[in-house]
């Protein structure tokens, strides 16, 4: 399926959903038509780079830019990402996913301040806060607090909705329904807060009893154990940061959400450093 270019970080696996995509789309449309749209001289470019038989060179970027219908920005990411994918250089990479990085759409966070973190002190504020504007709930707190996993009591749930009204991260529109008064927000980053705190160690271990609560199909859950540098940390860090970025996009995006989850990323040392 066809997603927005900067969700992609292979340019051959783009060029195959782009050509699906508008192939479902528009029954006419060929490797030799796009081909021919972007100026290029052989009918089977497009197929081949899809294919690995083919890279593309700097002059071909702009063509395939062009076939694309690629707006200023979204040009400048398919450039970058090119570059990223066949250069053989680390350094040369890592410039590229700089401007990769740059070029990538943010959608706008609002970070919750610091009088607000009671927010953080009771779990189930944070899923009243999306739940409430999942389903039309009509002010039935039974109803919403069964809904909560695991479920709270009706008067829990007053008590949350309340709460989440009167400090502004819900309002109610001129039809009655709820809406979140900033979509997305943030506790801010590397935040020591006692109550953020607390809340992550209580989703932690969310997690761990999740594992035998939910089948594998209603949940994902993966560890990876590894040995690495300093440095590696850092740039690892810096990934799981663009990963959640990425995430936060899709779920900007999603305007059919009708079930609340949780995501835990954790990363932490097994071991002290062998060469300290």
């Amino acid at each position: 399926m066809l997603q927005r270019i900067d969700f992609y970080d292979n340019y051959r696996e783009y060029l195959r959903d782009y050509y699906e995509d508008c192939k479902k789309k528009q029954p006419y449309f060929s490797y030799r038509y796009f081909c021919r749209k972007a100026g290029l001289t052989s009918p089977s470019h497009l197929k081949e780079v899809i294919q690995g038989k083919r890279k593309l060179t700097s002059k071909n970027i702009e063509a395939f830019a062009k076939g694309l219908g690629l707006n200023e920005t979204d040009a400048g990411f398919f450039r970058a990402l090119v570059h990223f994918n066949q250069s053989s250089s680390s350094t040369e990479k890592r410039q590229y996913l700089d401007q990769m990085r740059g070029l990538r759409r943010r959608v706008s966070q609002t970070t919750v301040p610091i009088d607000r973190y009671e927010y953080y002190t009771t779990w189930y504020h944070v899923v009243l806060r999306e739940l409430a504007c999942l389903t039309n709930w009509k002010d039935d707190y039974r109803l919403l607090a069964r809904l909560v996993n695991p479920s709270i009591t009706a008067a829990q749930a007053r008590e949350g909705i309340k709460f989440l009204l009167d400090t502004g991260f819900l309002r109610k529109n001129e039809t009655g329904d709820y809406e979140q008064s900033a979509p997305a927000i943030t506790s801010g980053s590397e935040v020591i807060a006692a109550g953020v705190r607390s809340f992550n160690r209580l989703m932690a271990n969310r997690g761990a009893e999740a594992i035998d609560q939910f089948s594998p199909t209603e949940r994902d859950i993966q560890s990876l154990v590894v040995g690495i540098s300093a440095e590696s940390y850092r740039l690892i860090k810096m990934e799981m940061q663009e990963f959640l970025s990425r995430i936060v996009r899709i779920v900007d995006d999603d305007k059919k959400a009708d079930q609340v989850f949780n995501l835990n990323i954790q990363f932490f040392p097994l071991s002290e450093r062998a060469s300290e």
